[in-house]
């Protein structure tokens, strides 16, 4: 759970900083959501249960749009339950004055998407 709220605030310190970027709270959601829903991708390509998810070859692509983010949809929800608002506050006090701790985080962070996403397509691709 403190990983968890730590990469949140990770997110919302990079979302924040950018010119005119509107509501870095819901970007940050959004992008533990992605990750979130790699890890998912990852399970169901290791149980070889990917057709759970209703997306057929003929089906246009806004069919697909919609089922993929109805299939997102309850991990969004899990985020926004695990990472609220208020605790980006507590955070920037806890995190915001140790420079150490946050630069090697979003190295870390960085590393751990790209591993994340190179392991779905090393997945698919093998199983």
């Amino acid at each position: 759970m403190k990983t968890i709220k730590f990469v949140g605030f990770l997110f919302y310190r990079y979302y924040s900083r950018g010119q005119g970027e509107r509501n870095p709270y819901f970007r940050t959601v959004l992008s533990m959501t992605l990750l979130g829903f790699f890890h998912l991708m990852q399970i169901l390509i290791l149980a070889r249960k990917v057709d759970i998810i209703p997306i057929k070859p003929g089906d246009s692509t806004s069919t697909k749009r919609l089922l993929i983010g109805i299939s997102m949809l309850p991990i969004f929800v899990i985020m926004m339950l695990l990472f609220k608002k208020s605790d980006i506050k507590s955070l920037k006090e806890k995190y915001d004055n140790d420079w150490d701790k946050v630069s090697s985080g979003n190295v870390w962070l960085v590393v751990y998407m790209l591993l994340s996403f190179s392991l779905i397509f090393i997945l698919a691709s093998i199983v």
